[in-house]
């Protein structure tokens, strides 16, 4: 009798060893989780976007949750605040070595990604990457780092581009007779647009008459634009965050040096906050180029995502009620995390393997993504189908410009009604 229990008991143990073995599959996860991380800059000068961000990663978990998890795994996000890049090493490694996320979603800016992508490329660990827009994130060989929007420099340079072809007839001038000024916060995110925007003055031939830089924690921008209004530029390009944004028109108003054209390129003259402050009034004709931002319900119907963006975008108003839209960065934060735990997750041949995970996100192809454009990764992890957007502020609302595929306004008030010289 004893003899047969043990066979029985051996026989079981088998069967259960077999039956965890092989292949993810809903059956063989059942009851188990996935963990990732968010971190973003929830305190500090970036919080307000930082906590909108969040949300927005913490819809894409729900949504993916309620169906069903990642093959049949629940996934588990434990976030963490990261004002400065320093706290974003120490965060990130606690998430790697403490928590043991599989990836994490982030970081609203260039720096944090920087920071986080030290930590976790060592740790097989990927970075999906929403916010920063610094070159060298994609430039210095990660493996499990991926980026669904475009490169800082490209942006800075596609916005020069734009007054070139564009505007240049528009105000009454050659290419090359174009006075240029830019400025920007001065981390990594700040410069790395503003050096594409300059490299492609240089080449078409236009004057940039000044550049300048600046910390985010500036209170008093007096300085910098009465420099502004010595040089009198036809065209101030900007690379701000919200704040500063706000701050930097609000003294270019007080001080008379508005420029004919305000060309802002990245997500702190894109933010719905950054009208509702300064007054539409003001907002209108400003242009801002980044990401695209609240398209019509009718781009996402032939892809199917439509029903997600409707959704997504009523959840999240419904946590800010004093909001009119989703702001670009939120949106970008649902589109990474959705996108890499629908999309590419499922492809994997084993979750617990990096580079089957990184196989995959490299053969998936997507047309659509609910941010607007494609996914298609490189080697490099740069996703080849995020290109910026021309936008402008007309009457509250920011409206597309180019390209003609996604555009639905013209160009106004070019000068701007408000310019001071």
């Amino acid at each position: 009798m004893k003899k047969w229990i043990s066979i029985l008991m051996l026989f079981v143990l088998c069967m259960g060893s077999v039956s965890g073995c092989g292949g993810e599959t809903a059956s063989d996860d059942a009851g188990e989780t996935f963990s990732v991380g968010a971190i973003y800059p929830l305190s500090g000068s970036n919080a307000l976007q930082g906590n909108e961000c969040l949300t927005a990663c913490q819809l894409a978990v729900q949504y993916v949750n309620e169906e069903g998890g990642v093959l049949g795994r629940t996934v588990e996000l434990t976030y963490a605040d990261a004002p400065d890049p320093a706290t974003a090493t120490t965060e990130a490694s606690r998430l790697v070595d403490q928590v043991g996320v599989k990836a994490i979603f982030g970081s609203l800016s260039s720096g944090n990604a920087l920071a986080i992508a030290g930590v976790t490329d060592k740790a097989g660990v990927f970075l999906v990457e929403s916010g920063g827009i610094v070159d060298s994130l994609t430039d210095n060989g990660y493996q499990y780092v991926f980026r669904i929007l475009d490169k800082g420099g490209m942006r800075g340079a596609q916005g020069v581009q734009y007054i070139a072809d564009e505007l240049a007839d528009v105000l009454g001038k050659s290419v090359t007779d174009l006075k240029i000024a830019i400025l920007h916060e001065e981390s990594s995110y700040g410069t790395c647009v503003a050096d594409g925007a300059e490299a492609r003055c240089n080449e078409l031939g236009m004057q940039v008459v000044y550049r300048d830089s600046y910390a985010t924690t500036l209170t008093d921008m007096s300085a910098l634009v009465l420099k502004i209004k010595e040089a009198q530029p036809d065209v101030l390009l900007s690379v701000c965050y919200v704040n500063d944004a706000i701050l930097l028109v609000d003294t270019l108003n007080q001080l008379d040096a508005m420029p004919k054209v305000f060309m802002g390129c990245g997500a702190g003259t894109t933010d719905p906050n950054f009208a509702v402050t300064i007054g539409n009034e003001i907002a209108n004709g400003m242009f801002c180029t980044d990401m695209p931002t609240n398209l019509p319900l009718e781009v996402f119907e032939a892809s199917g995502l439509r029903p997600v963006v409707e959704r997504f975008r009523a959840d999240w108003l419904s946590q800010y009620p004093d909001m009119v839209n989703v702001p670009i960065a939120a949106e970008a934060a649902f589109a990474g995390a959705y996108t890499f735990l629908h999309d590419i997750l499922p492809q994997a041949s084993d979750l617990n393997d990096p580079q089957a995970i990184r196989e995959a996100a490299l053969s998936t192809k997507l047309d659509m993504t609910t941010l607007g454009f494609g996914w298609d990764m490189g080697e490099d992890g740069q996703n080849q189908a995020a290109a910026a957007n021309i936008n402008q502020w007309q009457g509250g609302e920011v409206v597309t410009i180019a390209p003609d595929l996604m555009k639905n306004g013209d160009a106004i008030n070019v000068p701007l009604p408000g310019a001071d010289y």
